[in-house]
């Protein structure tokens, strides 16, 4: 079956990763480059982010438009775009959707103990 590449189709959800998920929200509350987004990242997951990790993720989110790269001075600094946006939105919720009786367990339990 071909399919007309003037049919306008419906939009899939992107499936975001955690480390994905948390570069986007990151990149929404401001523009930085690498090494910052390492730093936070780090804090954020109490747990090293090498630049390895870091940079093919950051390269993905630029392939599927996500976040835009700028360059200046010498650095590179990444921000989330209106999809990217768009797309950390529907993979929080579905997170929390999906973790929410972990999370409201764990809590509650922790809070009775």
């Amino acid at each position: 079956m071909s399919v007309n590449k003037h049919t306008k189709q419906h939009a899939k959800p992107i499936d975001l990763g955690l480390l994905q998920m948390q570069i986007l929200w990151l990149l929404s509350k401001k523009p930085m480059h690498g090494y910052l987004l390492m730093k936070n990242l780090d804090e954020l997951k109490k747990t090293k982010i090498t630049q390895g990790t870091l940079y093919p993720a950051l390269q993905r989110l630029e392939q599927m438009k996500l976040i835009k790269s700028k360059k200046k001075e010498r650095t590179i600094v990444y921000h989330v775009t209106d999809l990217g946006k768009k797309a950390m939105m529907d993979s929080c919720r579905d997170f929390c959707r999906t973790f929410s009786g972990i999370i409201h367990d764990f809590v509650c339990n922790k809070c009775t103990e």
